[in-house]
């Protein structure tokens, strides 16, 4: 018969519960019981065996050993560093709020991996930051950071239109912007609601992108959270449909005209403007030349005046039709069916971050437990991971 442990803090039970963003109703099936035990247990009425206690830390993504501690530990709160309501922050999954206590435990490795300063030379985020005094959120100075911020990672349009697809154009814009000090991470969110966040800090600003996203969808996510972090807020993209609401309105706006700009510059854009009609096919010719996606081009279309505002809503309802009418009938979207588990770790770390931790563990600035930690993977497996991140070195 399993014997039940004492000394769990039931506090703690139920702390780690719901900043997990877990029902009772969802802890309790994870243990095939109902939500009164999960009450009981976290009221100190009921006990826990040692693998439902097991079984709880795994789907709460926390050491067994948090459970028995006496108070909770020190971390950020997700509704208090993004710009969503509270109402909304409810209707985000889990994982997407683990993902965020990862990046801040990210800013922590990155701290500790280069004693406490970034190792980039040149910081977008101190050299192009808007100061308060600077802060007007209207679209002037949105165009005027983005031309700024193209000219500081020094990418043409001609470089930008010979990316040769917009994959490409994905790692190429995420490289540039880490090169600038701004780390980017990736990963598989599982929650339709977003397509990204950033998390500001002093020295590690992150990124994190959703990876179940399309490029081109991940390409304006990326610049949208760049925007953020040049304002200085955190923040996060919400999902195209926007299912889910950002309280500062004007931020979010900013951000996208940002992004907008940044992508499709209008000065450049203008001048291709040679067509005598502008229907899907010219909208997805535009959007194959700035490896961006066509509702970034119908946006600039509606904003310089050449189509009207009330077709937006329903050219992309259309286009998002045809993307699942695609997915279910005709085979049209495919995806790469699993892969290499090494290379999808490594594209989700990227290779600067991947490259920083082994590079510390061969100066023997840090043990191969911790470099463990760091990239997320078991000792016995490193090996295979350090494999994998010289076969990408080698292609690029």
């Amino acid at each position: 018969m399993a014997e039940y442990i004492n000394g769990i803090n039931p506090e703690i039970l139920k702390w780690a519960r719901e900043r997990s963003g877990y029902s009772e109703e969802a802890a309790a099936k994870a243990l095939n019981k109902n939500k009164s035990f999960i009450i009981e247990c976290e009221s100190g009425d009921r006990a826990l065996t040692y693998v439902q206690l097991e079984t709880l830390a795994d789907k709460y993504k926390r050491p067994v050993a948090l459970f028995f501690l006496p108070d909770p530990p020190e971390e950020p709160i997700f509704e208090e560093n993004v710009t969503l309501r509270s109402t909304d922050v409810k209707k985000l999954k889990p994982r997407t709020l683990f993902l965020f206590r990862q990046a801040y435990s990210r800013q922590l490795s990155l701290m500790e991996l280069n004693n406490q300063k970034n190792p980039s030379e040149d910081l977008i985020y101190r050299d192009l930051q808007l100061l308060p005094s600077d802060i007007t959120l209207n679209n002037q100075n949105a165009f005027e950071l983005a031309e700024k911020s193209r000219a500081y990672l020094d990418i043409s349009v001609e470089m930008q239109s010979n990316w040769e697809n917009e994959k490409i154009a994905l790692e190429n814009w995420r490289y540039h912007i880490q090169e600038k000090g701004i780390f980017v991470f990736k990963d598989a969110f599982k929650d339709e609601l977003v397509d990204g966040f950033c998390l500001m800090h002093e020295e590690f600003p992150v990124i994190y992108l959703n990876n179940s996203r399309p490029s081109v969808r991940q390409i304006f996510t990326l610049i949208h959270e760049l925007g953020h972090v040049l304002v200085g807020k955190n923040g996060i993209t919400p999902d195209i449909i926007g299912s889910i609401k950002i309280e500062s309105a004007d931020l979010e706006s900013f951000c996208n005209q940002f992004a907008s700009e940044f992508l499709v510059p209008t000065k450049d854009f203008e001048k291709r403007l040679i067509f005598s009609e502008y229907d899907d096919v010219v909208i997805q010719k535009l959007a194959k030349f700035y490896n961006v996606s066509r509702p970034v081009i119908l946006l600039k279309l509606i904003n310089i005046g050449i189509l009207p505002q009330e077709i937006y809503n329903q050219k992309v309802k259309n286009w998002a039709d045809q993307y699942e009418y695609q997915k279910r009938n005709e085979g049209g979207i495919k995806k790469s069916g699993g892969g290499d588990y090494y290379n999808t770790h490594l594209t989700y770390l990227g290779l600067k971050y991947a490259n920083l931790a082994f590079e510390k563990f061969h100066q023997e600035l840090c043990s191969i437990e911790k470099l463990s930690d760091y990239l997320n993977v078991k000792v016995g497996n490193l090996e295979i991971l350090e494999d994998r991140l010289f076969r990408k070195a080698a292609q690029n």
